[in-house]
């Protein structure tokens, strides 16, 4: 995987995001690095989460949002 993580931590934070009620995308061609979101586009009740470049994220910064994120209810 690229951006330096595994396929393997990519799998557990999707997971984790998941349960938490938030979408992991892995980096693709248009996004170069981990998109974080919750909700539907467009929605009101839409979150992206944001880390130093914008909405592109490292896994480190993956890891930051989702130990600060409450368990989904």
């Amino acid at each position: 995987m690229s951006a330096g993580g595994s396929d393997e931590e990519f799998d557990a934070l999707r997971r984790e995001a998941s349960r938490k009620g938030w979408t992991l995308e892995a980096p693709t061609n248009r996004h170069p690095g981990y998109l974080l979101t919750s909700g539907k586009p467009g929605e009101k009740d839409a979150r992206i989460a944001f880390g130093a470049a914008g909405p592109v994220l490292t896994l480190a910064e993956v890891r930051s949002w989702l130990a600060d994120l409450p368990r989904s209810r």
